[in-house]
């Protein structure tokens, strides 16, 4: 079947999803607000006033609010006055974008289209944070980017601390809960921001059942070991457009369960802390899900570990950047 385009016209910029009156938005600061992708060449404004275009030349841009693209310097500049200490858990997709962060967006920016750009990153060098380490934390600064921590927290200094985690399964080595020791405020304090990064190991090798009960253990350890910090919650990626035929995970990955394992986490969260704390959904699937088909299939059947490529999550993060701190940079 040849590829279909339809392309609607918007004459006189009445709609309220006219890209003549996108600039009108008020500025997001949630992020899981739905949108769609834009060629670059058809957008009324400056490009550079909304972040990057993807590899095909697309842009995202929500409906109801508006993006701004942010430089991780001025992210940084963020974190310093809001969150100076962020507790950060994901598996390798975790890796990656905290591989932009860390460098200030440099990671890939020369070689898109390289392997570790498009898929695999999984034994590239890398220095700015141990980016393998079961527990790496690491000082951001706005100018130098990222550097492995070395003794207390500077002032003129945000600090991540990046966990290394599959989700909230059994095949962590040790278990996922044994991070949170008595001890743990102590030896790696207490944050202003955690974000927890699943569902990706989760839908693929547990149950639903399963995953409930952990979720449900997670928030407790949440309530107790977080006080008061806001709370991101980072989907699963979006998985399409092949089945999983490896024969050693056997992997249960399809779109409908990744997304249903998505929900019972954010269900869970919402509940308990409602009115109680900020959650904020970081809805990376939904960014993969909107793009055209073709797309979605040319980029992921090319990749096992079904990563994303960077220009993607150089837009995944401008979506956290802009709900973190829309309210916080002057």
């Amino acid at each position: 079947m040849p590829d279909v385009q339809i392309n609607v016209l918007d004459e006189d910029g009445l709609s309220p999803y006219s890209l003549q009156r996108y600039m009108d938005l008020p500025l997001c600061t949630d992020s899981d607000a739905d949108g769609r992708w834009v060629s670059v060449d058809v957008l009324p404004f400056d490009a550079s006033l909304v972040p990057p275009p993807d590899n095909h030349n697309l842009v995202w841009l929500p409906y109801d609010c508006r993006l701004q693209r942010f430089t991780y310097s001025n992210f940084t500049k963020c974190l310093m006055r809001k969150y100076p200490l962020v507790h950060w858990f994901g598996d390798s997709n975790t890796r990656r974008a905290l591989k932009k962060v860390s460098t200030l967006g440099k990671w890939c920016a020369a070689e898109p289209d390289s392997l570790v750009c498009t898929c695999n990153d999984n034994t590239e060098p890398f220095t700015n944070y141990g980016a393998n380490q079961r527990i790496s934390p690491f000082d951001l600064d706005p100018e130098a980017g990222g550097a492995v921590a070395t003794g207390a927290q500077s002032e003129n200094k945000s600090r991540i601390v990046a966990f290394k985690w599959d989700g909230l399964t059994t095949r962590n080595n040790p278990p996922w809960a044994e991070y949170f020791t008595s001890d743990f405020e102590e030896r790696l304090g207490r944050p202003n921001l955690a974000l927890f990064g699943m569902t990706n190991w989760d839908t693929a090798f547990e149950s639903r059942a399963f995953f409930a009960g952990e979720v449900a253990r997670l928030a407790d350890i949440v309530d107790a070991k977080y006080p008061g910090a806001d709370v991101v919650l980072r989907t699963g990626q979006y998985y399409c457009c092949t089945s999983d035929m490896d024969k050693f995970w056997k992997r249960r990955y399809s779109r409908l369960r990744n997304s249903f394992f998505d929900q019972t986490l954010i269900d869970h969260f919402k509940t308990k802390f409602a009115g109680s704390r900020n959650v904020l959904v970081w809805n990376v699937a939904q960014l993969s899900e909107r793009r055209p088909y073709k797309l979605r299939e040319d980029d992921l059947l090319k990749c096992a570990a079904n990563h994303v490529r960077s220009e993607i999550i150089e837009t995944e993060n401008q979506v956290l950047m802009n709900a973190l701190c829309n309210n916080a940079i002057d």
